[in-house]
């Protein structure tokens, strides 16, 4: 899917639609309503989610008495924001051109989005799998998916990005997210295996 949408950019298939529905929604950007929204999207740069890391690390670490959780939460966030650099360095999108840009760089895949999704879909898993009830799993996953989607509107709002951009920015998020998950989870079972081998061995 991820290679099928490049290939859709590489040969300017999607632009003049990706034009057309950018002009549209960065032209209601002004509204009171709107202001929120980009500033929640704040949350998904570089401070917020610096910020927000090193809160949830500090969490973490205090509640699990244990910094693997700390640890796998910023390599994710060092992972992601790596592999979005990369990804924009290999497929080279400009930014829309009907709007003055605040950020410099390249404009696919969405980095706000991307590592935005594996900050916030890594807090979501913690959090969810430390959950006593499914209706507080429900309630927690799908705040990070309205947050998340929130965050990839205020890109379109500001016209930093193209739809396709913030679509390419979860979808490359989402991967690298699953990775991270199936990491951890193998990093707690061997945890867990030592615990069981060293009780053995008392």
């Amino acid at each position: 899917l991820f290679v099928g949408l490049v290939i859709l950019i590489k040969t300017n298939s999607f632009e003049a639609l990706d034009t057309s529905i950018g002009k549209a929604v960065y032209s209601i950007h002004d509204l009171g309503m709107v202001s929120v929204i980009k500033w929640i999207g704040m949350l998904g740069s570089t401070t917020g989610i610096i910020i927000v890391l090193f809160l949830f690390m500090i969490i973490f670490a205090f509640i699990t008495k244990s910094f693997v959780p700390s640890v796998i939460l910023f390599s994710s966030v060092l992972i992601g924001n790596i592999g979005n650099k990369l990804l924009k360095a290999l497929i080279e999108r400009e930014r829309p051109s009907f709007v003055d840009h605040m950020e410099d760089g390249f404009s696919f895949p969405s980095g706000h989005v991307m590592v935005g999704l594996l900050l916030f879909g890594m807090i979501a898993y913690y959090l969810a799998d430390a959950s006593q009830t499914k209706r507080m799993k429900r309630t927690i996953i799908s705040s990070a998916c309205i947050l998340l989607l929130l965050i990839g509107l205020s890109r379109l709002l500001e016209g930093e990005h193209f739809l396709t951009d913030v679509i390419g920015g979860f979808i490359a998020g989402g991967i690298f997210l699953l990775a991270m998950i199936a990491i951890d989870k193998i990093v707690h079972t061997k945890i867990s295996e030592r615990k069981v081998q060293k009780d053995v061995a008392l």
